[in-house]
């Protein structure tokens, strides 16, 4: 009887190991293929021009993830405008760089104060309409002659806010990818 157990025990744990052995594989192929499919909108680039008084800034955005984005918005704080695009597809035969403009004038409130908390925010959706959220800390520096003050950009350590879907939430939405955007 004693024997009978221990093998049944033992049957139950090799079991048991094999399927936890599947559904994990399972769930990082899921996360993985989920992955592929995001898109990652970056600031890959930024260059800036000054003509008198008048301050422009030429951020990059690229798609480095594997998804397209849609609705892109870009805003940078204390900045009246703002740039936006409707579709950035990533590396492929659709692939482009978008090149923002934003014209700081002397009157622009991020040129003629002091603001606490600097950002450009770029927001955009995934093909199942997750909202992402990608922040870039701006700092100023008063310009000695003009008494105007200039952006310095932080592009390596912006603050990304990504969507958490749970396992079953991902497995749900690459079911319905869409064939064609």
């Amino acid at each position: 009887m004693d024997w009978l157990l221990l093998i049944g025990l033992l049957a139950l744990l090799i079991v048991g190991a094999i399927a936890a052995f599947y559904f994990h594989a399972f769930v990082v192929r899921t996360r993985e293929e989920f992955r592929a499919e995001q898109p990652d909108l970056r600031i890959t680039n930024l260059s800036a021009m000054k003509s008198g008084n008048v301050l422009t800034i030429y951020p990059e955005i690229e798609n480095v993830g594997g998804g397209v984005a849609y609705d892109c918005l870009l805003h940078m704080g204390g900045w009246e405008g703002n740039f936006s695009v409707r579709k950035v597809y990533p590396r492929g035969p659709r692939y482009q760089k978008h090149v923002a403009s934003i014209v700081l004038g002397p009157d622009a409130p991020v040129r003629a104060k002091l603001i606490n908390n600097g950002y450009i925010r770029l927001r955009y959706l995934d093909c199942w309409g997750q909202k992402y959220d990608c922040w870039y800390q701006v700092a100023q520096v008063e310009d000695g002659d003009t008494h105007l003050y200039n952006v310095l950009i932080d592009l390596e350590h912006p603050q990304l806010n990504e969507p958490d879907p749970s396992l079953w939430e991902m497995r749900k939405f690459l079911r319905t990818i869409p064939l064609y955007d």
